[in-house]
C-alpha cells in the first residue's frame, strides 16, 4: 500500500551544491540522481528540489526566466524524467520548488508586459499607470522599459511580481483578486500542471503568502489558493504541497497539505534551537523558564492549529535561506535537536549536510545574490576524494564555493556507529516503526521537556540538574546518554534524553 504524505519524511536539495556530475564544479540533475540511494538508505522518501527552472541566477534560480524549461547549466527536460522515474522506483515523493510570487526582468512575459503598447501579458504582471507617481506600501522600479508605469517588486529589483490582484481596488491599475480576467491564477495553474502531467507528486511553496497585494489577514490569498488547488484537482487527484508560510492557521486553511515552520524569532524551533536574541541562548543550550513558556505557548498553537486543520505541521533542521543548525550546537545538543524533530507530529524536513553537523562558511562573499545565505549553500560532503566527493572539477577556481574541509564526511559517519549521521538514520527508523509518532496525537507533559505521543514518551532534560520522570511498564527505544531506568522511574541528567515505548 502507498504510503501516506503524512508518513513521509523530506531531504531538501540545493542544486548547485549538492552533486556534480559532469566536472563543470557546479551541481546538476544527474547528480541528485546519483545520490538516490543515499538518500533513500538513510530513511527520507521524499525529495524537495531547489529551483533549477531556467535563470540569469541573480537570486539563486529564484528569479526564473522561463517556467517552462531547465537551465541548462542543470541538464535537461530528459534528465528531470529521469528524476522523476528514480525517485519513484524508490518511492521517493518528488517536490519541486514552486516560486509563485514573482519572476524575472529576463523572463519573456515580463518583456512582453512592458512594451508601451497593450497586448495579451500587460496585465500579468503588476504595472502602475504613472512612471513618475510612486505609491505607499510598494517596492516600485521604473525608468527601465518603455510602458509608462512602474513595476511592482516582491524583493529584488529584478524580480517582478505576478498580478495575482489585490485584496481592495483603490487606483484604476490596480484589478481586484477575485477579477476573472485577473491572469496570475491561470498562469501559476498552467505551471502546476506542466510538472505535475510529467509525474512530479507536488511541491513547496515559495513565500505562498505574497500573492494578493494589499491585505494583512491573508484572507483573499487564503481563497485564492483554495481556487487555484481546486482547479489544478480538476486534471490531478492526488498531489502534495508545502508552504513556506509559517503559520498553520492560515497556510492549511488555503489547502497545504503542510506548513513550515520557519527560522523566525518568535517560533518555538527558533527558541529552542537557534535563540540568540534578547539575551538568550537556545533552549537545548541553556534553560530559561521564561523563554520555555514562550517556546510551549508556541508549540502548542501550532499543533493546535494542524490539528484543528487536520493537516501537518514541517519541522525542519534549516534550509538553504538560514544559518546552519550546527553553527548553534555543538553534538550533543544537536542530537537533542534531532531527536525532537522527529518526534514531533507532522513531516519533517531537512537540508543537504545537516544530518553531517555541516556549519555556515561565514567568510564568503554573496554568490548568486546569496549575501549572507551564500556560506549556508556549501557543496556537500561525501567522501575524502577529490573536492570530497561533490565534483571532479580540476579548476578550483570553477568549484560552485569552495570545498568544505572540515566536516567529516559521511562515508565515515556511515562507518561510525556513533555519528551524528547514524543518530538520525536511526531516529528515522524508529519513527517509521511507530504509528504513534506519525499521528496527531500530542500532550505536553509538565517537565521540561517532556511530552506523549499515544504509548510513545519523550523526555529531554533542558535542566542543569537531574530530573526524573515516572513511566509504566515498557521499554527505551532510544536515548541520548546512558539513562537510569529502574522502578518505573526514569533518571536523566543534563542533556540526556530518551524515547520511551509504554507496554
Amino acid at each position: 500500500m502507498k504510503k501516506l504524505f503524512k508518513d513521509r519524511i523530506f531531504y531538501e536539495t540545493y542544486p548547485s551544491s549538492f552533486c556534480d556530475s559532469n566536472g563543470d564544479g557546479r551541481g546538476d540533475i544527474q547528480g541528485i540522481i546519483s545520490k538516490l540511494d543515499y538518500i533513500s538508505n538513510l530513511g527520507f522518501d521524499g525529495l524537495w528540489v531547489n529551483p533549477f527552472y531556467k535563470s540569469p541566477m541573480l537570486d539563486g534560480g529564484y528569479d526564473i526566466s522561463n517556467f517552462f524549461e531547465i537551465d541548462e547549466r542543470f541538464g535537461t527536460m530528459d534528465d528531470l524524467k529521469e528524476l522523476i522515474e528514480e525517485c519513484h522506483k524508490r518511492d521517493i515523493l518528488l517536490f519541486l520548488d514552486l516560486v509563485p510570487g514573482h519572476a524575472s526582468i529576463y523572463n519573456p512575459d515580463f518583456l512582453k508586459s512592458a512594451e508601451a503598447t497593450k497586448n495579451d501579458k500587460s496585465d500579468l504582471f503588476i504595472w502602475t499607470d504613472n512612471v513618475w507617481h510612486t505609491y505607499d506600501n510598494y517596492r516600485q522600479i521604473s525608468g527601465f522599459y518603455d510602458r509608462f508605469g512602474c513595476y511592482i517588486v516582491n524583493f529584488f529589483a529584478h524580480q517582478p511580481a505576478i498580478n495575482y490582484g489585490f485584496a481592495k481596488k483603490e487606483y484604476d491599475w490596480q484589478m481586484k483578486w477575485d477579477d476573472p480576467k485577473c491572469p496570475g491564477k491561470d498562469y501559476l495553474v498552467k505551471i502546476m500542471n506542466f510538472y505535475l502531467d510529467m509525474g512530479v507528486d507536488g511541491f513547496r511553496v515559495d513565500m505562498a503568502d505574497s500573492l494578493v497585494k494589499g491585505e494583512d489577514d491573508k484572507e483573499c490569498t487564503i481563497k485564492l489558493w483554495n481556487k487555484m488547488f481546486d482547479e489544478v484537482k480538476k486534471s490531478h487527484k492526488e498531489f502534495y504541497t508545502t508552504s513556506e508560510w509559517s503559520n498553520p492557521d492560515r497556510a492549511l486553511r488555503a489547502g497545504f497539505s503542510s506548513d513550515f515552520i520557519l527560522d523566525h524569532q518568535d517560533n518555538c524551533s527558533h527558541m529552542l534551537f537557534r535563540q540568540k536574541e534578547d539575551g538568550y541562548e537556545p533552549l537545548l543550550h541553556q534553560y530559561n523558564a521564561k523563554l520555555y513558556r514562550n517556546f510551549t505557548k508556541n508549540l502548542l498553537w501550532h499543533i493546535e492549529s494542524m490539528q484543528k486543520y487536520d493537516g501537518e505541521l514541517s519541522f525542519i533542521s534549516g534550509n538553504h535561506d538560514s544559518f546552519r543548525i550546527a553553527d548553534f550546537l555543538n553534538d550533543e545538543e544537536l542530537r537533542l535537536a534531532y531527536l525532537f524533530i522527529y518526534t514531533m507530529p507532522g513531516v519533517p524536513y531537512l537540508f543537504a549536510g545537516d544530518e553531517l553537523g555541516q556549519k555556515t562558511n561565514r567568510n564568503l562573499t554573496s554568490k548568486e545574490g546569496g549575501y549572507q545565505r551564500t556560506g549556508t549553500r556549501i557543496p556537500m560532503v561525501f567522501d575524502n576524494t577529490e573536492n570530497r566527493g561533490f565534483s571532479k572539477c580540476k579548476d578550483v577556481s570553477k568549484l560552485y564555493l569552495p570545498i568544505d574541509n572540515e566536516t567529516v564526511s559521511a562515508m565515515e559517519q556511515l562507518e561510525d556507529k556513533n555519528s551524528l549521521l547514524n543518530f538520525i538514520k536511526e531516529l528515522i527508523k524508529i519513527r517509521k516503526s511507530e504509528d504513534d509518532l506519525r499521528s496527531k496525537d500530542f500532550k505536553l507533559l509538565d517537565k521540561p521537556l517532556a511530552y506523549s505521543r499515544g504509548k510513545i514518551k519523550v523526555f529531554i532534560n533542558l535542566k542543569d540538574e537531574d530530573q526524573k520522570f515516572e513511566v509504566e511498564s515498557g521499554e527505551i527505544l532510544l536515548s541520548v546518554g546512558k539513562v537510569e531506568f529502574s522502578a518505573g522511574k526514569l533518571v536523566l541528567k543534563k542533556h540526556q534524553a530518551v524515547i520511551f515505548k509504554e507496554a
